[in-house]
């Protein structure tokens, strides 16, 4: 399939057959517009990410892995707070966190194809993309987009076949500064020395100030509604204290303090828990870092 006329790719290596088609190999005018209207955000990364020979091959949006604990800590909020892109390239799978408008989040991993032990496209209303690495880890993205889903069945057989593996065996994280892969639970680049923040940060925010975990970690949504919650639980907490030891004595106020200070436990260790998870997603502390290139290898 050719084009007759001349598309603008963003200054990105398409391989447009493949990328502007749809599951049945037939150009189609909406699938170039959807696809470049997701590419067009991460134009600027995909530049500095992509290696020579590497070319894109389809764009999806979708949610990240999260934690089941996650799911029911946060609710039907969770699929806008784990959105991500994934882009599907001739030699891996590159993962980008997103904000709520698929904006990109300066976070990136990737998927080497020789990583991956097998995969499942399954689900109608999900469209879980579940992928099985050679570390014999398990992760699942939800919520694909319906036609990307369709184009991915037909799309990936020919793409995870062989290829050498990286030595994590898994799905890893790359510096967004100089692309070199970062090793688990250490919050710096070996390389450039850019510096993530870290689960001890994370922790002490949410400890000290209502939302606190939330803001440091870039959700100021969560942050704004967590603080709003935790300073009506002071208030009352306050008011039941000042009841108790000026007022008339009443077995129902140590109840009502008890249960307050049982919510706000519990609101705290949820909160601890949401930014040691985000963390994880290695938030780089300068927002205005300048890129640099390197040629590392896939590894």
């Amino acid at each position: 399939m050719e084009l007759s006329y001349p598309v603008d790719t963003l200054g990105l290596p398409i391989n447009q057959q493949v990328c502007f088609s749809t599951h049945k190999n037939r150009f189609h005018k909406g699938a170039m517009r959807r696809q470049l209207r997701v590419l067009k955000a991460f134009a600027p990364i995909l530049k500095q990410l992509l290696k020579p020979g590497e070319e894109i091959l389809l764009a999806v949006r979708g949610c990240s892995p999260m934690s089941f604990l996650e799911q029911i800590t946060t609710g039907a909020f969770i699929v806008y707070l784990r959105r991500c892109v994934l882009v599907f390239t001739n030699k891996r799978i590159l993962h980008f966190p997103s904000t709520i408008r698929f904006s990109p989040r300066k976070s990136v991993a990737q998927v080497i194809y020789g990583d991956i032990e097998g995969f499942k496209l399954s689900g109608f209303l999900s469209r879980v993309f579940t992928v099985k690495y050679k570390s014999g880890k398990k992760e699942n993205f939800h919520y694909l987009t319906p036609r990307e889903m369709k184009k991915l069945k037909t799309l990936l057989p020919s793409l995870v076949q062989g290829g050498q593996p990286s030595e994590v065996r898994e799905r890893h994280h790359l510096c967004p500064r100089c692309q070199t892969p970062l090793q688990r639970d250490r919050f710096s680049c070996p390389h450039c020395h850019l510096r993530f923040k870290d689960r001890q940060e994370a922790t002490r925010w949410s400890l000290l100030y209502p939302g606190g975990g939330y803001f440091y970690t870039r959700h100021p949504f969560l942050g704004i509604g967590d603080a709003i919650g935790e300073a009506a639980l002071f208030i009352i907490l306050i008011a039941a204290l000042v009841d108790i030891f000026t007022g008339t004595p009443d077995p129902g106020g140590w109840v009502i303090l008890a249960v307050i200070g049982v919510t706000l436990f519990f609101e705290k260790a949820i909160t601890v828990y949401h930014a040691r998870h985000y963390v994880d997603e290695y938030i780089p502390l300068e927002e205005n870092f300048v890129p640099v290139t390197i040629t590392a290898p896939y590894r």
